[in-house]
């Protein structure tokens, strides 16, 4: 399930429950409602995706749900590497 971090709080891959392949910036990011999900961060977040989230993007999906199940997040068209 996708997940939503700004670059200052990226997910932590070795302890994730689940693992992430990409990322993908949200509608008009940085200007964006999808705001990183750790506790009183405020920035802007990128949408991180799952296998198979990536492959139903590819097939040209474009809203996810966040962990949570509380909002969708609308995502752009440009996919981005993991952080190394």
């Amino acid at each position: 399930m996708a997940i939503v971090r700004c670059e200052e709080h990226p997910v932590d891959l070795a302890r994730a429950t689940n693992r992430y392949v990409k990322r993908v910036k949200p509608l008009g990011y940085p200007d964006t409602a999808a705001i990183c999900g750790i506790a009183n961060c405020t920035n802007p977040g990128l949408v991180w995706l799952t296998e198979d989230e990536l492959n139903e993007f590819k097939r040209g999906k474009r809203y996810f749900r966040v962990k949570t199940y509380t909002v969708k997040v609308k995502v752009a068209d440009e996919l981005l590497s993991l952080p190394s």
